[in-house]
């Protein structure tokens, strides 16, 4: 084996291992805090497994789990087509009353 496949392989099992420590620390993070701050670190593999997690979604939040903007849930809210909370001025979403609403407004094929 040449010395740039030994580094290869090295390399390889430091980013499993790094992967699987970043695993574990959201599985922590997810029984030792129910908080809904972002954490802006702009992983976008973090911030899905984040968003996964998360009970309730802000409008921001709601639009990168829908992958739509934040125009399109803000037009949805007004016409009423989506299930929200309004807290004071602060639009909400509960995580299981998106995916309900997503499953009963999926069409499935004939």
């Amino acid at each position: 084996m040449s010395e740039y496949e030994i580094l290869r392989i090295q390399l390889l099992k430091t980013l499993v291992q790094m992967e699987e420590q970043l695993l574990v620390s959201i599985g922590k993070e997810k029984f030792q805090s129910n908080t809904t701050a972002d954490s802006g670190d702009g992983n976008s593999t973090l911030q899905q497994a984040e968003l996964q997690m998360k009970v309730v979604f802000s409008v921001s939040e709601l639009s990168n789990y829908l992958g739509v903007s934040t125009d399109c849930i803000y037009t949805m809210v007004r016409e009423n087509q989506i299930p929200f909370v309004r807290v004071r001025r602060r639009i909400i979403f509960y995580r299981d009353s998106i995916n309900s609403w997503i499953h009963t407004n999926t069409p499935y094929p004939k």
